[in-house]
């Protein structure tokens, strides 16, 4: 055991020499990493500028999904928007609504329930006197009553004693009773708060429009209050025969012009014609996208496709 711990643990001068700088540049080794951290600055990197570029790309990539959706959105709007306008197709013309058959309400899109309605207030003796009768109804709402208006169409003989007494001459009667598409300016005169310059206003308006298709329409001429309408109301008639058509596959911009329309209403129905060739309805002006329903039931009643 001696001889074993002699021959491995014994050194001699120059082992234990070596053993010693051994040692030596381990501890300085040691000593160095202990304090090189005090000497060494330590490089402080800012990671802000990076951060901040990162939210603003984050802040885009958010901006561009919203705008995404934003715009699937109104193009599914618009789909269906199209798609519902492409299914309206309206067709319009004069009728007398008493017994009126369904197949030709259905040509006006009323719903079987509408149509219900009305043959039910027939069936049970109801008449249509006058064309505020079919107002009353109430599943005809005041958006439809006034698209189908001004092609109501009922007989003399079915209008309220009122009304028809409004229609006959009375030679003891000094009441004057006017058909409006035809009276001078003499006969506008004879009519109680008319005078000279109401009955020319009167008629350049009547021209300009290509004749009156309602009486109310005399509330559109300038200054002629709904007071003065009141008081002539019952004295006056319409006759829509007299009322001038105009034929929109054949028409100039120049001959289109009327007051319901403004220019760019008629240079679109023009346009339109030109580019998609006639019109085989008179409601197919709305197409151009600046005819909305409240000017297509004022001038539809001066339109033909013939």
């Amino acid at each position: 055991m001696k001889q074993f711990i002699r021959d491995y643990l014994t050194f001699n001068k120059r082992e234990r020499n070596g053993v010693f700088i051994l040692i030596t540049i381990i501890t300085l080794l040691l000593v160095y990493l202990n304090i090189s951290g005090n000497f060494v600055k330590t490089e402080q990197v800012d990671f802000t500028k990076f951060e901040n570029e990162i939210n603003v790309l984050n802040a885009s990539v958010s901006q561009g999904n919203d705008s995404l959706k934003e715009e699937q959105s109104k193009q599914y709007t618009s789909t269906i928007t199209v798609d519902r306008s492409a299914k309206v197709n309206v067709e319009y013309f004069n009728f007398n609504p008493n017994n009126l058959s369904e197949k030709n309400w259905k040509r006006f899109r009323l719903s079987d329930k509408q149509i219900h309605i009305i043959k039910n207030y027939e069936t049970k003796g109801g008449k249509f006197r006058t064309k505020e009768d079919v107002k009353k109804m109430y599943c005809v709402n005041e958006k439809l009553y006034l698209l189908l208006e001004p092609y109501i169409q009922i007989p003399s003989a079915l209008s309220s004693p009122r009304e028809a007494k409004s229609e006959i001459q009375h030679p003891k009667s000094n009441i004057v009773f006017l058909e409006l598409n035809t009276a001078d300016s003499v006969e506008l005169i004879s009519l109680k708060g008319v005078g000279p310059f109401y009955a020319k206003t009167i008629i350049k308006y009547r021209n300009s429009l290509g004749g009156f298709v309602a009486k109310e329409q005399l509330m559109e001429v300038w200054k002629f209050d709904k007071e003065k309408f009141d008081l002539i109301e019952k004295q006056i008639t319409v006759d829509l025969a007299k009322v001038k058509k105009i034929n929109i596959n054949t028409c100039t911009s120049s001959e289109l012009k009327h007051p319901y329309l403004k220019w760019n209403m008629v240079n679109a129905i023009v346009n339109y014609r030109d580019k998609h060739g006639t019109y085989k309805t008179v409601e197919e002006i709305k197409k151009t996208d600046l005819v909305d329903d409240e000017t297509f039931a004022k001038i539809s009643p001066y339109l033909i496709v013939e």
